[in-house]
């Protein structure tokens, strides 16, 4: 949320350009683009992080109001939304020769280990409780 909101500031603000030109283009290929080509970049760059901060203010507010009451949907509902989320941030960077895989592997990575605990925590934990009320 902190990276999304800082790149939206500037790119808003119009203090920089995308950072997206640097990851994908050469310094002298991106200076040599045209003003169209750098403002649609900059549109994509506010459409994406606008979606960025929104979504992870979503998911720290379902963690905090509902993961934290045990609340299966919840779960379900990150599972599949961020799943979706991670999917096509491959997709996204495939025309571009998948420039960031590296940001977006890792990133996969700490979504699976954070499903993986949460899931331990809503259904793993609760399993066990229930053994233990019953003894």
């Amino acid at each position: 949320m902190f990276l999304s909101s800082l790149i939206l500031l500037i790119v808003v603000t119009r203090l920089g350009n995308s950072p997206l030109l640097l990851m994908v283009f050469e310094a002298d290929e991106a200076a040599a683009l045209s003003t169209k080509v750098v403002s649609a970049l900059n549109t994509l760059t506010i459409l994406y992080n606008s979606y960025a901060v929104a979504m992870s203010v979503m998911v720290w507010l379902v963690t905090q109001n509902a993961l934290r009451y045990k609340a299966r949907w919840a779960f379900w509902a990150l599972l599949v939304t961020i799943g979706i989320a991670e999917v096509f941030a491959f997709i996204a960077s495939a025309p571009f020769n998948h420039t960031r895989w590296q940001v977006n592997v890792v990133l996969s990575l700490l979504y699976l280990i954070g499903m993986a605990m949460t899931g331990y925590a809503v259904y793993g934990r609760r399993r066990s409780t229930q053994k233990d009320e019953q003894m």
